[in-house]
C-alpha cells in the first residue's frame, strides 16, 4: 500500500511497532542509496506506538519493497476472490432476482 505523507514529500512504505526492525530497514535503505526517513514512536501515556517508514522518491518503491522483503517484512499482496465465490454470489443474486420477479408477477 502506497500512501503520500501529509505535509511531507515522502511515500509511506511500511508501518511497524518494532523499533529495532525499523532501524534495520532505515539502515538497509540508506545502504541501497534510497533516501528515507521514519516518523512516530512511543505515544504519551505509555500507549502503543507505530513507526512509519517513508521514502522520498516514489520511483524507488520497487527497490524499497525488495529491501523490506529481504529483511523479513510481510509482503503486501492484494487479496484474491476465488472464482467459486464469484459464481456462487452471481447465482444467489440471480435466484433472489427471480424470486422477486415471480412474487411481483402474482
Amino acid at each position: 500500500m502506497i500512501k503520500r505523507a501529509e505535509g511531507n514529500s515522502g511515500v509511506l512504505i511500511y508501518e511497524t511497532d518494532d523499533s529495532e526492525f525499523a532501524d534495520s530497514v532505515i539502515d538497509a535503505l540508506t545502504q541501497a542509496s534510497i533516501h528515507c526517513y521514519r516518523t512516530g514512536g512511543a505515544l504519551p501515556g505509555g500507549s502503543s506506538f507505530t513507526i512509519c517508514i517513508y521514502i522520498r522518491n516514489g520511483g524507488d518503491i520497487q527497490r524499497a519493497n525488495k529491501v523490506l522483503v529481504e529483511l523479513g517484512a510481510a509482503a503486501d499482496t492484494p487479496g484474491r476472490v476465488s472464482q467459486k465465490f464469484i459464481l456462487l454470489t452471481v447465482f444467489i443474486g440471480a435466484l433472489i432476482f427471480a424470486l422477486v420477479i415471480a412474487e411481483l408477477a402474482k
